[in-house]
């Protein structure tokens, strides 16, 4: 049995319900978050509230939650319910319950969802994977973790059914990010590039740690962006999310990187981020 949190309530995942009034189910007018725990600890908690916050500021919507401490008692208790130490959470804001109608109702309560669940086997993706390309075909406000996801969604599913583990979308022939990915290439100097933060790509939190903990270790990092051509002289590629953290790419199209052997760099990084994760389990 798994529970989840659900304006202000602990409910059986089976009972939980809403409105169809609810405004993330007509215009996808929401904002959502994930994040992981280990041990029973949160992992990157004030980084993923601050970004569920400027999400929740850019569509106007109110925060529904007084103090991250509030937020993190209930997060608390739902993982004693559901007796789990090791998984993620999914955290659903949406404008709340009003009568259909385009504009921004008056005096609505945010509805809040926040469930569970567990991590899938990832030992065999660490090894590499392949990745596709497509056009990016979303809004202007990519930055925006809205719960409007239909052009991922349909990428994603396209890129699977052609035997890829990811696409990554493009922008005027430049790599803007992945439909649930960072995306991350490694020159021949040994330089790191990725997308600079901005509206064509969510800013990942994984991505952010990534880049810190590069830094950190004396590696150069690029935040720009880079195209097909890039790709074909890279020695390196790799992918970085909340769920997978760093995963190495040995082919991008038909393009076959670095005889698909991981490369030093993204061996170093994997390595690195995972003790930079375990450390916070100690440290709370």
């Amino acid at each position: 049995m798994s529970f989840c949190y659900i304006n202000g309530s602990y409910k059986n995942n089976i009972d939980a319900l809403i409105s169809v009034e609810d405004r993330g189910f007509n215009f996808s007018d929401g904002v959502y978050e994930v994040m992981g725990f280990r041990s029973g600890k949160l992992l990157n908690f004030e980084m993923h509230l601050s970004r569920l916050s400027k999400s929740l500021i850019d569509l106007q919507i109110s925060t529904p939650f007084s103090n991250q401490s509030s937020l993190k008692i209930i997060i608390n208790h739902l993982l004693k319910l559901n007796d789990i130490n090791d998984g993620f959470l999914y955290i659903q804001i949406t404008r709340g319950t009003a009568k259909r109608n385009h504009l921004f109702p008056r005096n609505i309560k945010p509805n809040i969802i926040i469930f569970t669940f567990s991590k899938g086997g990832i030992d065999k993706i660490k090894k590499g994977v392949n990745i596709g390309l497509t056009k990016d075909q979303r809004w202007m406000r990519c930055d925006i973790k809205s719960i409007s996801l239909l052009a991922n969604v349909l990428d994603k599913q396209r890129g699977f059914e052609n035997g890829f583990f990811e696409v990554w979308q493009q922008r005027k022939n430049f790599i803007t990010e992945g439909t649930t990915s960072n995306a991350f290439i490694v020159d021949k100097k040994n330089y790191i590039y990725t997308h600079p933060k901005n509206n064509f790509i969510l800013g990942g939190i994984t991505r952010d740690c990534v880049v810190k903990i590069a830094l950190k270790n004396n590696l150069k990092v690029i935040e720009k962006a880079f195209s097909i051509y890039d790709i074909k002289k890279c020695k390196e590629a790799f992918l970085t999310s909340t769920t997978l953290g760093v995963v190495p790419v040995i082919k991008i199209d038909d393009i076959i990187i670095n005889k698909k052997q991981i490369g030093l760099i993204t061996k170093t990084l994997m390595k690195k981020l995972e003790d930079f994760l375990n450390m916070q389990i100690y440290e709370q």
